[in-house]
Order: C-alpha cells, then structure tokens, then sequence
C-alpha cells in the first residue's frame, strides 16, 4: 500500500512530466552520456534545468518508486530554479511552481515546519 505523502510525491512528479510537456520543454532526444554524466549539482555545466528535471530527476525519483527504495526526506530543486529566475534566465512561472510542489511534497514535515 502506498502511503499518502508517497501518491503526493507520485502525483506531483506526473504534473511535473505533463507541465513539461505543456510547456514544449519535454524531449525526446537524450542527451549525450557525457552531458548526464556531470558531477555538478543539476548538471548545470551541461545540461538545461528542463533536460536535468526530466533525464535525471524524474528518472531517479521514478526509479526509487519501482524499486520500492526510501525516497529522499528533503528536496531543495526550487531554490535553484529561483536563481535561475533571478539571475535572467526565462524560466515559465508554471515550471517553477511544479518545482515548488516537488520540493514541498518531498520535504513535508522535516525542519522547522517552514514550507520551501
């Protein structure tokens, strides 16, 4: 049976996907193995935030649900894509709220009870 904060976190990352979609920003062409292979933090040296969100994110997260591993107890992607915003790069509003949810579905209930 899956808990509720789990469907949360699942739901949210299928609005993520579809608000990819939605937004022209979802692709079908991979990119190189090299690219997905950055140790930077969103492989920002190499790859979009909507390729990151969508190549490695969505792929991880949806990896761990199958697998019946721990999902991660905090999620900090909506910080970085306020930066993003801030420092010029166009990024849709409706991308950066799907983040929020993201980040807020993931981390419910740890810390100060401070929302993301």
């Amino acid at each position: 049976m899956i808990c509720r904060q789990t469907a949360e976190i699942i739901d949210a990352l299928n609005s993520l996907e579809l608000g990819l979609r939605e937004l022209g920003l979802w692709s079908d062409n991979r990119p190189d193995a090299e690219s997905l292979s950055s140790t930077l933090p969103f492989c920002y040296d190499t790859l979009e935030i909507e390729q990151w969100l969508q190549f490695i994110f969505l792929g991880r997260m949806r990896e761990l649900l199958e697998q019946g591993d721990d999902l991660p107890k905090i999620c900090s992607i909506y910080p970085y894509i306020e930066m993003l915003a801030g420092a010029g790069k166009n990024v849709d509003p409706r991308l950066v709220e799907l983040v929020k949810q993201i980040d807020e579905k993931i981390t419910m209930g740890i810390g100060s009870g401070e929302r993301i």
